[in-house]
């Protein structure tokens, strides 16, 4: 795979994403804090001190997927964690950020983990082998793609039969979806904070402006899964509260007894929408593996058309 797209905005994400690389780690992040990450492991794996991707080793069984693909690798834990688990035996690991890829093939080797092979690639624009991979890992990385289409339709030539499928993702609002209205249960509960916990006291539209891949379509994700894979696990863990309150609250006071004790107020709420409503998740796990060729005709079908009448549309001006 290379990447030879234009220097639009694909170059302004691999900008944004070599300058902000940490960006992960900012204790502002909801998964940072120690709460949010105990009802995340609960509400995947059923326990809290099981992660996701120990639970994924969990349900897939012994048997190791020999080689898989992975997108938006960034600094490249997951992909190292995923090998130290036993869960993949070799990794295609692709980014736009040059400084990330350097970066993560220091800290692999740093750490002796071996069996990933690290690369520039555009997801939007990927170029793939036939047949050449096991399973396909999107792990924060799903939500910035753009041309969904095109990825799903060639990741059906990438998998082996019966390929299978790893996303932990953003599935909230997409970048241009975002109303005020969904910003009213946040800024509610922000509201009730004592003004010195606050960093802020408005909840903004959580779209990431230097970076024009964030969330493109985002709120997609589930229906292109559904269509293109047979879901075998599927474990939505919200966010739709903490996400947008979490960069408004001061760190100090988040990890303090009252702070604490608001967090978990959030979580609760969280927990009576997801389960009244599971799709209101903004965050979700998911497994599934690669539908057969009739299960495919549809979904591949309704691309050829869609193509086929851009085509005859008349060209504007």
């Amino acid at each position: 795979m290379t990447y030879d797209g234009p220097v639009t905005d694909l170059q302004r994400a691999a900008d944004y994403w070599d300058a902000n690389r940490e960006k992960a780690k900012d204790p502002a992040f909801w998964m940072a804090h120690p709460l949010c990450r105990r009802a995340i492991n609960r509400r995947v794996s059923g326990s809290e001190h099981e992660w996701p991707l120990d639970w994924f080793r969990r349900v897939t069984g012994p048997k190791s997927f020999d080689r898989g693909v992975s997108w938006g690798c960034g600094l490249g834990p997951f992909e190292r964690a995923a090998i130290r688990a036993g869960i993949v035996r070799e990794i295609d690991a692709f980014d736009l950020s040059p400084v990330s890829l350097e970066n993560a093939k220091k800290e692999a080797a740093r750490e002796g983990i071996t069996g990933i092979n690290y690369g520039l690639g555009n997801f939007d624009d990927p170029r793939l082998a036939s047949r050449r991979y096991d399973i396909v890992f999107f792990h924060a990385s799903l939500h910035h793609v753009g041309a969904l289409e095109r990825l799903f339709r060639r990741l059906t030539f990438a998998l082996k039969p019966g390929g299978a499928i790893y996303v932990d993702e953003y599935i909230g609002p997409s970048r241009f979806h975002w109303t005020q209205a969904d910003l009213e249960l946040g800024q509610a509960v922000l509201d009730m904070l004592p003004p010195e916990a606050k960093l802020c006291s408005q909840i903004e539209l959580p779209i990431e402006k230097d970076d024009p891949s964030e969330a493109f379509r985002s709120d997609e994700i589930p229906k292109f899964i559904r269509e293109f894979f047979d879901v075998i696990e599927w474990r939505p863990y919200g966010g739709q509260v903490t996400d947008l309150v979490m960069p408004c609250v001061s760190s100090e006071w988040a990890a303090s007894e009252e702070g604490s004790q608001f967090v978990q107020s959030m979580l609760d709420i969280e927990d009576w929408e997801l389960s009244k409503d599971s799709s209101s998740s903004h965050h979700l796990v998911a497994y599934g593996t690669l539908k057969t060729v009739l299960g495919l005709a549809w979904p591949l079908g309704r691309q050829v058309i869609q193509a086929a009448k851009r085509r005859m549309m008349p060209a504007s001006g």
